[in-house]
């Protein structure tokens, strides 16, 4: 008769884990079954009566590269916490060091991508592949590319499931785009919420990475892990086409970076928006998921300074996501530290009948972004839209009631301040971002 046998399990995070501590377990000989739950932070597997019970020192060989590790039943778990304070200390070091690396390097890597108007979104998205497949998206996506083509290993199948992978995230990303430019409920405060609910879900992925929470799955938030189901299937379909269909089927596959990324590219309301978002973000997971497959290796992310640097990358991702989600909705941070002396010297005089103020639109954002007005002074705000295009196709700005699409040439926006302070303006997904500062 079958019987059951239970492990504790450290050091799993997400669905992902589950997914692959099972694949692992069911290639025992004698396993029927395996159930993985990283909630509970155990593992059960049913095997046949005749069968061994798992070698559990041969399990933890192969599990302990991916920092996981199995207990019997019942034993006492080793303690594996850390002071706060050590675990603080060095992610403010970590932070530290990318926060230099950032501040040097942003500007000259936004740069390389002058046809994307909103090249922060574009770069943001490349980025965000990046640091995808250095973590989540490794385990996710490419464990099981990795397992599809250790069957057998050729350059054309390689090269197929990436053609298929980079193919489907542009076309989806081009219907997802074409998708929320139809939907009427896509308002500018959607957009806000939007971006501001991924900005609080990344910093909650940022902190874990960096050793100072617990993990969202942990805490009972996690995708469907039914997905992987539908792809192991696809995965065994016979034919020369399936490796382009392996490749094709990881759009749907559960990561939350995947997710995401997709769910910037509906909010972007344009199928050309949506196809460079999603287009800058495979091909920021290209260059780990190709050499993942090419070479028939992992890279472990659950240890050390890779682990760190990522949360960090992270914590910054999800700091902007936060603050493009303020500014949709009208709260601005951007210009709070700005020299008011100097402000008020470039103001008009108090007495004018009107302001004029002019900003143009560039490949790296606005032109000047931080504007200074006079309270109880007619505001006519000329925009030069010449160069705009990504996100900065629109305007908005919900104190000023002002939600519109940029045309090319100047586009002129008329408004009196009635209060002292900052006024947010964004572009449509808060990306890019600016901001009137309303002086007596």
């Amino acid at each position: 008769m079958p019987r059951v046998i239970i492990y504790q399990v450290t050091g799993m995070t997400c669905k992902s884990c589950e997914k692959l501590i099972s694949d692992v377990l069911l290639d025992i000989a004698g396993v029927m079954e395996a159930e993985v739950s990283v909630k509970q932070g155990r593992a059960a597997v049913r095997v046949k009566d005749e069968a061994r019970d798992p070698d559990l020192d041969l399990l933890n060989r192969q599990l302990e590269s991916h920092g996981y590790k199995l207990y019997p039943q019942g034993c006492r778990l080793p303690s594996s916490s850390e002071p706060f304070f050590r675990r603080l200390r060095r992610a403010l070091i970590a932070l530290i060091i990318i926060g230099f690396v950032g501040a040097v390097l942003w500007s000259p890597i936004r740069n390389m991508f002058p046809s994307v108007s909103a090249g922060a979104s574009f770069g943001a998205l490349f980025v965000l592949g990046i640091v995808a497949s250095l973590s989540s998206c490794l385990a996710t996506t490419g464990g099981f590319m990795l397992a599809y083509s250790a069957e057998s290993v050729s350059r054309k199948k390689t090269l197929l499931m990436h053609a298929g992978r980079l193919a489907t995230f542009m076309v989806g990303g081009a219907l997802l785009g074409s998708i929320g430019g139809a939907l009427p409920v896509a308002t500018a405060g959607w957009y806000g919420v939007l971006a501001l609910a991924m900005g609080i879900g990344f910093l909650a992925v940022a902190l874990n990475l960096l050793d100072l929470s617990p993990s969202l799955s942990k805490l009972g938030v996690s995708l469907p892990s039914s997905l992987h189901v539908f792809a192991d299937k696809v995965k065994k379909r016979p034919g020369g086409v399936t490796p382009f269909l392996v490749g094709a089927v990881t759009f749907v596959l559960p990561c939350g970076f995947t997710q995401t990324a997709q769910a910037l590219a509906l909010a972007s309301g344009s199928a050309l928006n949506g196809f460079l978002l999603l287009t800058g973000f495979a091909l920021g997971t290209l260059p780990v998921l190709l050499g993942v497959t090419a070479f028939a290796a992992k890279v472990s992310l659950k240890h050390g300074a890779l682990r760190l640097m990522v949360g960090a990358v992270m914590f910054f991702f999800a700091i902007s996501q936060v603050q493009a989600g303020f500014s949709v909705l009208g709260i601005s941070f951007d210009g709070a530290f700005a020299n008011t002396e100097t402000a008020k010297a470039a103001a008009v005089p108090s007495d004018a009948t009107e302001q004029v103020v002019h900003m143009t639109i560039t490949s790296s954002g606005y032109e000047p972004s931080d504007l200074t007005i006079r309270k109880g002074v007619p505001v006519r705000w000329e925009v030069d839209g010449t160069h705009a295009g990504g996100c900065t196709n629109s305007i908005v700005s919900r104190e000023l009631g002002i939600s519109a699409p940029i045309n090319t040439g100047i586009n002129t926006f008329r408004f009196t301040p009635t209060h002292t302070g900052r006024i947010a303006f964004s572009c449509g997904m808060g990306m890019v971002r600016g901001s009137f500062n309303v002086i007596d």
